[in-house]
């Protein structure tokens, strides 16, 4: 599997806004990805100490990462030796921006926003990485009116328009392909081949039948 993290964020170093659009779906995917690798090692922890909030240790995120491969390249550099004289390897700064960017992404609210961006195609161009994208999907806060000054007629607009924002079908099967990278590590091409499946069409059949 092609790492598009490690292609546009290290291979390049200088990942443009209009490639990270274009291959959000996948960064997505890997980024969650990366994060069941490190929720996997926690749970090892809880297991291991039945304690259900042990956190796995720096020794043990970087074992479950090394032995799944995918990402063992955020270990750029080495640590200062031990007293046994042995340096282990370590993430220099620039790999752990990376890694706090996936895991930051990897957050289902973080997700939404990030996949809302992409798919409104921004128009500003430039140099982009995790922290530029955190900035752009980041709500823009603004001033809004106290209560005492809000007109009825204001008031019934946004009523109405609250009422009226459900998603459109479009809208809807994109955050069904989302949620399947987050909760199945599904990417999209896997995910439409299990809806063609047998067994998908036969979910569909049963929904079919029953309206």
């Amino acid at each position: 599997m092609t790492n598009v993290i490690y292609d546009i964020f290290v291979k390049r170093n200088n990942a443009t806004q209009a490639l990270i659009v274009k291959q959000a779906p996948q960064i997505l995917a890997q980024c969650c990805q990366f994060a069941n690798i490190i929720n996997d090692a926690h749970n090892v922890a809880q297991f291991e100490t039945k304690n259900s909030e042990a956190k796995a240790g720096t020794d043990a995120i970087r074992e479950a990462i090394m032995n799944d491969g995918h990402f063992a390249w955020l270990y750029d550099t080495k640590g200062k030796p031990n007293k046994k004289g042995i340096s282990k390897l370590i993430m220099s700064d620039a790999m752990r921006k990376i890694r706090e960017g996936m895991l930051f992404l990897a957050d289902e609210n973080n997700s939404d926003l990030f996949m809302a961006w992409a798919e409104s195609k921004p128009n500003k161009s430039g140099v982009c990485d995790f922290a530029n994208i955190k900035k752009a999907i980041t709500p823009k806060t603004e001033k809004t009116k106290s209560a005492s000054n809000v007109t009825e007629s204001e008031a019934s607009a946004t009523d109405e328009s609250a009422t009226d924002a459900k998603r459109t079908p479009a809208e809807f099967l994109a955050w069904v392909y989302k949620q399947a990278m987050v909760e199945f590590n599904m990417d999209p091409v896997e995910f439409a081949q299990f809806a063609e499946s047998p067994e998908g069409m036969k979910i569909a059949d049963e929904f079919i039948k029953a309206a």
